[in-house]
């Protein structure tokens, strides 16, 4: 929810959604974008044929197209000004078993091969969103800069007021000094949702709330 509320889709017009589960992120773009073309990639069989009926049973299905296959494998023949994904970002070592990996655990060496991969695919001009925990965000960020990916935006989430939880990170290939660095609460001290919340993802629930 919070990924596919805070990106900016501003001009793009083909996305890539790498690890698309069932699809959401891939319906908000479209809900948001009515020009962009989404190419949704998911290994698991299940979410990929989940993802093809929750696009099939939308107003966007021209516009979104969704592929069962290892990201890191499959062969794509084009490139794209949008990559977004909500991945697995539980750093293991380089021992941990496949079901491992494809849960919400990466190793080093997989990270290094999936931003590589996101690099080469990513147009001159385009943005690769993610959603990344706060305790390894510097990892990714490093490693996206060896790769000539730098931090455009970054949104810090709190979970509650001094309560970091996880960061939005927007990457590109220019390199921007002026970084657009943002803070977002997600609930008050009583728990009930921030007004700052509340209007970044109302558009996505199916009746309003407040905070």
């Amino acid at each position: 929810m919070l990924l596919g509320a805070s990106i900016n889709t501003g001009n793009h017009k083909t996305a890539l959604d790498i690890g698309a589960g069932t699809g959401v992120l891939a319906l908000m773009l479209a809900q948001r974008n009515p020009s962009i073309h989404i190419t949704c990639i998911e290994i698991d069989q299940k979410s990929a044929e989940e993802c093809t009926n929750n696009v099939n049973n939308s107003p966007w299905l021209n516009r979104i197209n969704t592929i069962h296959a290892d990201f890191t494998r499959h062969n794509f023949h084009q490139k794209f000004d949008l990559i977004l994904t909500n991945p697995p970002y539980y750093f293991t070592d380089n021992s941990s078993n496949e079901s491992n990996e494809r849960t919400k655990h990466i190793t080093p060496d997989s990270l290094l091969t999936w931003l590589n991969k996101i690099t080469d695919l990513l147009t001159t001009k385009g943005e690769f969103w993610v959603i990344w925990p706060s305790e390894t965000s510097q990892k990714i960020i490093e490693i996206a800069y060896d790769l000539g990916l730098h931090v455009a935006n970054k949104i810090t989430v709190y979970s509650k007021k001094n309560k970091l939880s996880r960061y939005i990170l927007c990457f590109s290939k220019d390199k921007n000094e002026a970084l657009n660095d943002e803070q977002l609460i997600i609930r008050n001290e009583d728990n009930s949702y921030t007004n700052d919340y509340c209007l970044l993802t109302s558009d996505f629930h199916f009746k309003e709330f407040t905070p």
